[in-house]
């Protein structure tokens, strides 16, 4: 596969199915919005955008492994709720943890790297506050606000309002960035590990 000259890096919300909105994200090294984010459904929609786009690295908000020994919890799921996250087992998240399995696999493939990755610890780590409860529109709205002094060119949402796939799609932007520069640190062991920005 023939890289992009330019460096994007894809935030994905996956949904546990087709039928359900995914938010995708773009970014450039700048921390600049390439493309207005969006919201697909199908595996064949979300590939189209990544093989159009070809980012340097991929953050998806999903499981990208079960638990090898059957536990309800990797290590990585336990972790996390260091960082203010609280963490669903993927056992409990079956069809979203099979798709993103399968996803993922589809595209180590075409040779694009992914990361799992969590927007809440990125929310946390970032210490975005918000006001409300996800998904109201206060919550978005005071997300959105937040994340304009992180990401350059957001729009406001006083002229466009996103959905909270798209807002989370955002943060796994940043953090896929993060993993580019550096700007890192990963939560679990061979189990799954989950990428979050360094702090």
């Amino acid at each position: 596969m023939e890289k992009n000259s330019i460096k994007i890096f894809m935030g994905i919300d996956l949904a546990g199915s087709k039928y359900r909105s995914t938010g995708v994200a773009f970014l450039d090294k700048n921390l600049r919005i390439i493309l207005e984010p969006n919201e697909v459904l199908t595996d064949k929609e979300i590939l189209d955008c990544i093989d159009r786009l070809q980012p340097e690295w991929i953050g998806i908000d999903a499981p990208l492994s079960f638990p090898k020994s059957r536990n309800k919890m990797r290590l990585c799921d336990r972790k996390i709720r260091n960082f203010g996250s609280p963490a669903f087992s993927p056992l409990l998240l079956s069809s979203l943890t099979e798709r993103a399995i399968q996803l993922h696999h589809i595209l180590s493939r075409k040779g694009y790297r992914c990361i799992e990755v969590y927007p809440r610890a990125t929310q946390n780590i970032l210490k975005i506050k918000t006001e409300g409860k996800k998904p109201t529109r206060i919550w978005r709205s005071s997300l959105q606000k937040e994340l304009l002094k992180w990401i350059r060119n957001l729009t406001p949402p006083e002229k466009r309002l996103y959905s909270p796939h798209i807002l989370d799609a955002i943060l796994c932007a940043y953090t896929a960035y993060c993993r580019w520069r550096g700007n890192y640190q990963e939560i679990g062991d061979e189990e799954g590990r989950i990428v979050i920005p360094s702090f």
